[in-house]
């Protein structure tokens, strides 16, 4: 059977409706014929120039991103900006794209549960789960939805120290460095949410979390209402990679006649730079 990118979106409004999505998000189909034919598919977090390089020298028909490429309206399409030279050149190499963000980040096994899951907890469920725009009072689709929501939450089957703790997300999601507040006396209960997840931290508080790791926290957001909880930013690129290979997972299993490949550049545009010395002077 021949796919094409309309069967590609089919399978992730299943997983990640795009009615979940937040309102300033661009999801869907960003560049491309919604019939052209899909052998090979690349999947990544960003699209830049060296993402674009690998799925032109792969033969791959279609990008799929977790970051869109398109956010702003666009007035015109030139190679002498970043956004319009990649769309250029995605064109020139007969390539689609796809983005799936924010609805990915909502969907059940979406981006905070696959980061939970690498953490090791159990009996992970959604930190805030969220009724879907226009469900509302709309009997007939709320017999049928699935459920979603943003950040996940789980335990782990016994307390850890906090040092340890810092050691296993550190390990699990590949961090370069750390930024934490809080001193809780053991780790059990914990909330996670890829990417910029600061608007969750009160939730994770209410559900009595003793730790809740996102990132893209601000200096005042690590001034907690107390001292137990431990606040973690572990980055926001380490935090969300994760979801690229279980999409890949999930587009081989759904359409094993495609080629699924996971990109092998590394889009962090954050280095670190660790001095060994105290993080606070005495």
């Amino acid at each position: 059977m021949k796919y094409t990118n309309n069967h590609i979106l089919e399978f992730l409004e299943e997983w990640a409706p795009q009615s979940t999505k937040l309102e300033y998000d661009n999801v869907g189909l960003l560049v491309g014929d919604h019939n052209q034919h899909v052998s090979k598919i690349l999947a990544c977090l960003d699209v830049t120039e060296d993402v674009a390089d690998e799925a032109a020298a792969a033969g791959a028909d279609l990008v799929i991103a977790h970051h869109p490429l398109i956010f702003k309206k666009l007035s015109r399409i030139t190679r002498s900006d970043m956004t319009g030279s990649l769309i250029y050149k995605l064109i020139r190499n007969d390539i689609s794209l796809i983005a799936a963000h924010t609805n990915l980040d909502a969907a059940p096994g979406g981006v905070s549960h696959v980061m939970a899951e690498r953490l090791g907890l159990q009996g992970v469920q959604f930190l805030k789960e969220e009724i879907p725009a226009g469900d509302e009072g709309n009997a007939s689709v709320g017999q049928n939805r699935q459920p979603a929501g943003f950040g996940a939450i789980g335990s782990f089957p016994e307390p850890v120290s906090i040092e340890d703790f810092l050691s296993l997300v550190s390990e699990k999601l590949n961090c370069g460095g750390i930024r934490y507040s809080g001193s809780p006396e053991y780790i059990r209960k914990v909330a996670v949410c890829g990417g910029a997840g600061s608007f969750l931290a009160g939730e994770a508080l209410r559900q009595q979390a003793d730790a809740f790791v996102t990132s893209d926290l601000k200096y005042h957001d690590f001034f907690t209402e107390t001292g137990s909880f431990l606040l973690v930013d572990a980055g926001h690129y380490e935090t969300e990679v994760p979801i690229v290979g279980t999409l890949c997972d999930r587009l081989q299993e759904r359409f094993p006649g495609i080629g699924v490949l996971e990109t092998k550049v590394n889009t962090n545009p954050v280095s670190y730079f660790l001095n060994n010395k105290p993080s606070k002077q005495q």
